[in-house]
């Protein structure tokens, strides 16, 4: 495949080009939409010019539906780009990248959206999308799914379709809740995520950092003891990953425990979970949520994080994750090659 393309590139260069273009134009919209042109030129950096041509040439093959909301992709127009995702993807060097990150990160897969989610709303949107996608392909009626809080889960959530029939057995939250934003924290997120998969699901109303006693205390109240119980079935894993400075700051552990982190060189955390670069748990908050020994006996792990920053975080993760599917952007690929130096 690799060598055709090579081939294709040499004699009709400039096709090559015009369909790298069209492509993306017609998946920006269809991640967007409804949507006007300037919204996509913003978001592709093109002149207004060359968006309204190609639109116009979209717009008369069929492919996008123009009216007084904005545009969008029609029914052809999603065929088409069903049809060249592969293609597009060895095209544009994709599939070389995911290969290479893959290796790097020595796990099971790594799917990538094209750009950086800290610079483009479309490429945020994209990565949920097969955040989603990978989602339904791992799921199954029995599944039971944890999922942790976070604003790229919460996006992962949104781009999940509302099923007909019953797609997974029972939604938990992966721990307890953290910070003051209600509609990214892990509880609200399995609600959410249990509508759409037509599944029952389980909730954990517990806030960071507990004292001891009263976490002991807490394990005993009968509706907390039976999340606890329905975590230990969970079959997938949906993570996200934070840099654990960050991380630490936004659940206000004291300067000892961050000073600390600094210390054992902390580079990531998933979970409550504080990781160094070599992959292991440096620390670990007071909370009750999913024990990381229990993550390898799970069917799947879905782990997802964006943009260059967050390279480091999940190199850091990967190395007790080889089991896990990894969905990000071409910002974070391409700084892990940076940091692998390659």
């Amino acid at each position: 495949m690799e060598d055709k393309l090579h081939l294709a590139r040499k004699i009709v260069p400039d096709l090559t080009d015009e369909l790298i273009k069209r492509y993306r134009i017609l998946k920006t919209v269809k991640l967007l939409e409804p949507c006007g042109r300037r919204l996509v030129v913003v978001s592709l950096g093109m002149t207004e010019r060359t968006v309204r041509s190609e639109i116009e040439k979209l717009n008369a093959q069929g492919l996008v539906k123009v009216s007084k909301t904005g545009m969008a992709v029609t029914e052809d127009g999603m065929e088409v780009l069903d049809g060249l995702h592969h293609l597009f993807s060895a095209l544009t060097g994709l599939t070389e990248l995911e290969e290479q990150v893959r290796e790097i990160l020595g796990v099971k897969r790594v799917y990538l959206a094209q750009g950086d989610v800290d610079e483009s709303e479309r490429t945020r949107k994209e990565m949920a999308q097969i955040g989603a996608r990978v989602l339904l392909d791992m799921t199954r009626k029995s599944s039971h799914i944890a999922i942790t809080g976070g604003s790229t889960m919460a996006e992962l959530v949104e781009a999940v379709p509302m099923m007909s029939m019953p797609k997974a057995e029972m939604i938990l939250p992966a721990r307890g809740s953290i910070g003051r934003k209600l509609e990214v924290q892990a509880d609200t997120l399995a609600a959410k995520l249990a509508e759409k998969l037509e599944a029952d699901y389980r909730m954990l109303h517990l806030p960071d950092n507990l004292s001891s006693n009263v976490l002991e205390e807490m394990r005993e109240e009968p509706e907390v003891a039976e999340t606890i119980e329905e975590m230990k079935r969970a079959t997938i894993l949906l993570l996200g990953v934070g840099n654990a400075m960050d991380m630490a700051q936004r659940r206000r552990l004291d300067k000892k425990i961050c000073a600390l982190l600094e210390e054992k060189k902390a580079a990531a955390e998933a979970c409550g979970y504080y990781f160094n670069h070599d992959g292991d748990v440096v620390y670990e908050t007071n909370s009750i949520g999913i024990d990381f020994q229990d993550v390898h006996r799970m069917e799947a792990v879905l782990v997802s994080a964006g943009g260059s920053k967050k390279a480091e975080s999940l190199l850091a993760l990967s190395k007790s994750m080889s089991n896990a599917v990894f969905v990000m952007d071409e910002g974070a690929a391409r700084g892990m090659l940076r940091l692998a130096g390659k």
